[in-house]
């Protein structure tokens, strides 16, 4: 990867609809020479994929990890009830003294505790622990 590859990561990793020709502007190359080698930072695993971000509502999602203790060995009955929750994120099942973390998304902080409320009320849950995030570090 030379000096030339890095600017176009660069400027797709900026706006990864910029169009070929628009790139090869930017590296002072041919749209073909862009276009090759765009072709093979993608053939070469460098380039994984071109996403998009899409705005939410109004208000921006926070996060937050809820631990839950459950009865027994029922974390796969629980986690289906789980599933159909949007806030839900990711759902894992741990070793030790939490059963199961929750990686959630929420508007306000009404909106969490009316969802550890709702998750309570689910067989099997005896305790849930809210931890929101402070601040993300990766």
């Amino acid at each position: 990867m030379d000096k030339v590859d890095e600017l176009i990561i660069a400027a797709l990793k900026d706006d990864s609809r910029v169009s070929l020709a628009q790139l090869a502007r930017q590296v002072h190359k041919s749209r073909t020479a862009v276009e090759s080698r765009v072709q093979k930072l993608i053939e070469k695993g460098v380039i994984l994929g071109f996403t998009i971000n899409v705005a939410q509502d109004d208000e921006a999602l926070q996060s937050a990890f809820l631990m839950l203790r459950l009865e027994g060995n029922s974390c796969h009955l629980v986690f289906p009830k789980l599933c159909h929750h949007q806030e839900v994120l990711h759902a894992y099942s741990l070793f030790g003294d939490v059963d199961m973390m929750l990686d959630v998304r929420y508007k306000n902080f009404e909106a969490l505790m009316a969802f550890k409320d709702r998750l309570l009320k689910i067989e099997h849950v005896n305790e849930v622990v809210v931890n929101p995030v402070l601040k993300a570090w990766r």
